[in-house]
Formats: structure tokens, sequence, C-alpha cells
């Protein structure tokens, strides 16, 4: 009876794996699907100067870049902003200080972009940035010289322009980073005042585009194929979409 119950319960224990192996498996599978739209337009970014448009005046913003039009339905994932200490003194920031990145939709009539899935969990702070933590201080220091990748958004999140009926070329939508941060004088004093920096990204309307179909239902993958979408989901991973904060 004992000896039964054992066999039992390893078929028990083995269901249950295959179940949780199916379930981490499509959700891999809608990561990278993700992941191959959001890679589609990687690097097709440049810093300009932000004199060229008035919308970065409006959002006081004081770095500036542009990337290629976008069209309705397109994603925007895998993003992350490097924060550059350029002065000759140490820097420091304070989780509490800090807003989120955000998208700002700049013609509402025409234009709609959500956070998919929602907006919980869209953003985090990166392993190499918590390494920073300093005991003493109590938050992060970041040496003269130095820069870390510091924020970045979660691997399963994206930006959606969810509609888009503005005319070709027209703005509709500014990647806002914000990051404030203290200086750390010779004598170890911290400055009260603090720095604010605004990163700002500028997106412009293409031609509309077609909402893309959904599968109703994933493939079955087995053992092999699961281990090669993760190979690929690590390949696609080093594609992430840097900007660089100075301050």
């Amino acid at each position: 009876m004992l000896k039964t119950l054992v066999v039992f319960n390893i078929f028990i224990n083995m269901y249950i794996l295959l179940l949780n192996f199916k379930t981490m498996t499509k959700k891999l599978l809608a990561i990278l699907s993700l992941l191959v739209v959001s890679t589609s337009s990687l690097s097709a970014y440049e810093e300009i100067e932000c004199s060229t448009d008035t919308v970065f005046s409006e959002y006081s913003c004081n770095q500036c870049f542009t990337w290629e039009s976008k069209s309705e339905w397109d994603l925007l994932g895998l993003l992350s902003d490097v924060w550059m200490n350029v002065t000759e003194v140490q820097k420091i920031l304070y989780k509490e200080e800090q807003l989120d990145p955000e998208m700002i939709s700049l013609d509402t009539t025409n234009v709609t972009w959500i956070e998919t899935p929602d907006s919980n969990g869209f953003w985090e702070y990166t392993d190499e940035f918590n390494e920073l933590y300093s005991d003493i201080e109590e938050w992060y220091i970041l040496d003269a010289g130095k820069s870390v990748t510091w924020i970045k958004s979660n691997l399963s999140h994206a930006y959606k322009l969810e509609r888009n009926t503005a005319d070709a070329g027209e703005n509709i939508g500014l990647l806002v980073y914000p990051i404030s941060t203290h200086n750390i004088l010779a004598d170890g004093e911290i400055t009260i005042d603090n720095s604010e920096h605004k990163e700002c990204v500028l997106f412009k309307s293409a031609e509309a585009g077609e909402e893309p179909e959904t599968p109703e239902r994933l493939p079955e993958t087995g053992p092999s194929e699961f281990i090669l979408l993760a190979i690929l989901a690590m390949i696609l991973g080093f594609g992430i979409v840097k900007f660089r904060t100075k301050s």
C-alpha cells in the first residue's frame, strides 16, 4: 500500500510539473511575440537638439531624441534609461523623489497610447542600479564620470498605439524620462536642492496600420522548442533600447 501511495504521489507531482511547464511555455510565447514586434525598430532613434521642436520646451525637456514614425497598433517595449554622472562630484538618488517615465499623447483627439497589459509593474529598477545602494548614506550613489542603466520596462510590458488617425508627420507621442538627483559635496554634505532632468523621445505619425490578427490558440511545444524560445528571447533581449540621461 505504501509503495502504491509513493507511485501515486510521483505521478501527481509529474502531472503538476507538466501543467506548470505548459503554462510557462504559453507565457514565453506571448512574451516572444511582443519582443518580435517591439524590436522591429530598435536603434531607430537619434539624439537631437531640443530647439528642433517646440514640444520639447513645452514639457521642459533637457535632453531630446526622435524615433521613427509610428502607426496604429504599433508596440513599443524593451525600454531603459542610462543615468550618466557628467559632473565632477558624486550624485545621490532617492527613490522616493522619482516619477515613472510616461508616454504623453500629444493629439488626444486622434491618438491614444495605452500601457499593455496594464500599468502595474511596467517599470522596474535594474539589478546594477540596486547594487549602488550605500549603507552609509542609505540611498544610491553614482561616482563622477560613471554611468548605470538604472530603470527599465518589464519584459512583458509595452506601450501600444491603440488609435491613430493623425496625419502623417504630426507629433503624436512624447516619452518622458524624469530623474531627480542631488550632489554630494567635497565635505560630504548633500545639497538640499535637487537637480531635475527630463529626457524626451518624440514620436510622429506614420500611415495608419491594421490590427494584427491574434491566434485563437497558441501552438503546442515540446522541451526542445521551449529551450529554443528561451534562447531567442535572450538574444532579442540584448537589443534593449537605452537612452542616456546626463546629470
